[in-house]
């Protein structure tokens, strides 16, 4: 061989080999490093940090040794690290920025050992990549397996507070694993309402349960399906979509305030309402829709007859509701509907020939206002 030939003297399994005898020396500055960059990780004990370091620094040493990058389903160590630093509350991108603490050092004594044993160039390029794969390849799995625990932790949650809302609800009471402390002497109201995209279920349920706590006592919501119910502390605001809401009770009077709840929520829906309904903005409404005989009577009378003029008789309808929303100011109902005044009086004759009514009559006035507004209990 030539003087300007030199012969290798060591090959990847012996690097391999003089790396795992670093091993121990490499633990206890890895794990200094990460205490002084990463702060989240003040609460990980040292004796836990330095057992997954350990880990991935074996997790290092097998990868080199056969030569490929693993896939990131067969790291189980990247799996049990995210595991048990999730439990300690800490950032799924820290825990990524620890590993790459790690790699960083085994790469670096990786060279070094390299360089100094003159192992190829080949060589040597080959395992600098397996160790930037190998960081690829830990980070895709810490990331999914948190996001995982994360999702059974939502999960969890949902599911207990579900059930923590029924039972409130019910009359039961908190039970000691209760998600939010109820005070026995707050005032609290039972809300309810349906969401019909089940991608707006969630940002409902953190709405009413965010506006309907006060600084003192917190709501309670749960999503079951695509109903979003419990307690709120005070009314919460328009989450844009109808919201049956009760009374405020004290929580044993919660099954009260939960009926009152329910109703105000279908009678919203009857009259294409949005918002936070209850008795303070349905107000004689609650009541009309508590008696459907009388119901059925005012409508037999006085919106039935309607339905054989057709077209007509929903202007007729349109006419009554415009005058009366606007107390009986026939300039101001016209306009409203956009017709001569000329014409809506017209329409309201019309409307007391068809059915018999006496629009001066209070009596009738407010039958005539029930069955126009609730329309037929039938329908």
């Amino acid at each position: 061989m030539g003087a300007g030939q030199r012969e290798q003297t060591t090959t990847m399994t012996d690097v391999v080999a003089r790396l795992g005898e670093s091993l121990a020396d490499l633990t206890g500055p890895t794990c200094d490093r990460i205490y002084a960059q990463l702060d989240s990780y003040a609460a990980i004990e040292p004796t836990a940090l330095a057992s997954a370091v350990a880990r991935n620094l074996r997790t290092a040493l097998t990868a080199l040794r056969e030569g490929r990058v693993p896939e990131p389903t067969s790291l189980d160590g990247a799996a049990t690290t995210a595991r048990e630093r999730y439990e300690s509350g800490v950032p799924v991108e820290e825990i990524v920025r620890g590993f790459r603490i790690s790699i960083a050092l085994i790469q670096e004594e990786f060279l070094d050992i390299a360089s100094s044993t003159r192992l190829s160039v080949e060589d040597t390029v080959a395992g600098s990549r397996i160790m930037w794969g190998l960081g690829d390849a830990f980070s895709t799995r810490i990331i999914t397996e948190y996001h995982q625990l994360a999702l059974n932790a939502a999960l969890r949650d949902a599911r207990l507070r579900t059930a923590a809302v029924h039972r409130l609800l019910a009359g039961e009471g908190p039970d000691a694993s209760a998600l939010v402390p109820i005070d026995a002497h707050a005032p609290y109201a039972a809300v309810r309402c349906a969401v019909a995209n089940p991608a707006d279920v969630e940002r409902v349920r953190a709405h009413l349960e965010a506006t309907g706590s006060t600084t003192s006592t917190r709501a309670l919501v749960a999503a079951d399906g695509g109903v979003c119910l419990g307690i709120v502390a005070t009314e919460p605001t328009d989450p844009g979509v109808a919201v049956g809401i009760g009374p405020f009770v004290p929580p044993k009077e919660l099954p009260r305030s939960d009926r009152v709840a329910r109703q105000a929520l279908q009678l919203a829906a009857r009259l294409g309402r949005d918002g936070v309904q209850g008795i303070t903005t349905l107000g004689w409404r609650m009541a009309a829709a508590s008696r459907p005989d009388v119901w059925r009577m005012y409508a037999d009378r006085f919106r039935t007859p309607l339905e054989a003029e057709g077209e007509f008789g929903a202007e007729l309808r349109a006419a009554v509701l415009a005058w009366l929303e606007h107390q009986h100011s026939v300039n101001k109902a016209a306009a409203a509907i956009n017709v001569h005044a000329n014409t809506l009086r017209y329409r309201l004759r019309r409307y007391a020939d068809i059915t018999g009514c006496d629009l001066g009559d209070v009596d009738d006035l407010m039958g005539v206002t029930w069955a126009l507004e609730l329309d037929h209990p039938d329908h």
